[in-house]
């Protein structure tokens, strides 16, 4: 008995082989999304020197800088991670466009903090944004896993490092917003600052429990 019309337009268009459209439109809005974050960056009306609007606008920068320094990094991720993907389906699609709606939201909260820091409001909405984007991405690596679409090259001990270099960020950026609330907001944004030393650290023990157990199950 054929296929019905439906399970062969799944056999057709809900799988195929590469990812690299998706890898391009992903690179695309990477692009414009770190291209949008500068928008902000703008001399003030009635300026009368370089020093007043480095002392009045010092915190876009910062703002902005962060935000950059972010994106740019969940972009090195992502490029990384397609670089090990042979395949796609149609989830993987709605996956990756999650996670390029948080990314090129961005500009959003970045603006907020930019003009409203250390309001706890503003502070909570960026640390939220933050949050979810790694969320997104970790969702992603998960996602490709258990659909069988990473290279296999990616062994257990790759996937399950890759998990835990996510959580730092996560932990740090989405804990804050309980820092936010109750202590208050520069302590809150001066707690980011722990995933420079807290992510090397968690990467390497994890990095060699993986190894153990790795040499102990073999």
């Amino acid at each position: 008995m054929p296929d019905g019309v439906e399970r062969r337009y799944r056999r057709i268009f809900a799988r195929g082989e590469g990812a690299d459209r998706i890898a391009y439109y992903s690179d695309a809005v990477y692009a414009i999304a770190m291209t949008l974050l500068v928008l902000d960056l703008r001399i003030p009306d009635g300026s009368t020197s370089a020093l007043q609007v480095l002392q009045q606008e010092w915190p876009a920068y910062v703002a902005f800088a962060l935000s950059f320094i972010i994106v740019g990094v969940s972009w090195i991720g992502h490029h990384r991670r397609f670089r090990v993907v042979r395949g796609h389906d149609t989830g993987l699609i709605v996956v990756n466009l999650v996670l390029l709606f948080f990314v090129v939201s961005l500009p959003f909260p970045t603006s907020l903090i930019s003009e409203f820091a250390p309001e706890e409001s503003a502070v909570i909405a960026y640390a939220a944004a933050v949050g979810l984007l790694e969320l997104a991405e970790l969702a992603e690596w998960i996602y490709l896993r258990r659909r069988g679409l990473l290279s296999e090259e990616v062994d257990s001990g790759v996937f399950w490092l890759t998990v835990w270099n996510f959580l730092p960020t996560i932990v740090v950026f989405l804990g804050s917003i309980v820092l936010a609330l109750t202590v208050g907001g520069v302590a809150a944004m001066l707690s980011w600052f722990a995933v420079i030393v807290v992510a090397p650290i968690v990467g390497t023990i994890s990095s060699r429990r993986i190894d153990r157990a790795a040499r102990a199950s073999g």
